[in-house]
């Protein structure tokens, strides 16, 4: 009877450690394989079928597809140029260009993954077919709860956010380098709780 209870209490931990181990290594996977760009990070290969089996459950956890090699490249920005978190109840400056792309897409997530929805009659999106840009190509984006003329990307709330800018049909991929990027710069104009 001691054997087959010390046995079992052997089993018990032995499974809850390895549920463990491996909830934390799919949630720190994010890790494997990233670019940093500035305030920006992409996991390239987190699309192709030969990708780690950490980040393929992550992605399977968040319910999020992601964009194979041939399609693109996604960064996203959780933090300011002075690595404060970003956070729904301020107001951000995007400003810069991108690489070249077909179109790209910049948009608000919550920390979960799930696409921040701004105020009724708001996209919670801007794509670069409707974005106003400057005589270099260069643009000035507005992120932010509160109208603004311009390029403006709608936001609502409070709590943290995270920016995803992806670039479709481009030559910056993994295989070209894409740690060499030019990329925007975030900066945070103003903040509702100081």
């Amino acid at each position: 009877m001691r054997f087959t209870v010390l046995v079992m209490i052997a089993v018990g931990i032995a499974l809850y450690l390895g549920g463990w181990s491996a909830r934390w290594a799919v949630e720190h996977s994010s890790e494997i394989g990233t670019v940093v760009v500035g305030q920006w990070q992409a996991t390239p290969f987190a699309g192709a079928p030969d990708a780690d089996p950490y980040s393929k459950a992550r992605l399977a956890m968040l319910g999020n597809l992601t964009l194979g090699i041939g399609e693109g490249i996604q960064f996203r920005s959780d933090s300011d140029g002075a690595g404060r978190p970003l956070r729904r109840e301020c107001t951000y400056v995007i400003e810069g260009t991108t690489p070249p792309a077909r179109i790209f897409t910049l948009a608000a997530y919550l920390p979960e993954g799930q696409l921040l929805r701004p105020s009724a009659g708001r996209p919670g999106w801007l794509t670069s077919n409707n974005l106003m840009r400057q005589d270099d190509n260069s643009f000035e984006i507005t992120v932010g709860s509160r109208a603004r003329s311009g390029n403006w990307l709608a936001t609502s709330g409070s709590g943290r956010m995270t920016l995803v800018l992806s670039l479709y049909d481009t030559p910056a991929s993994a295989a070209s380098g894409a740690s060499s990027l030019s990329l925007p710069t975030v900066r945070r104009e103003s903040c509702d709780n100081g």
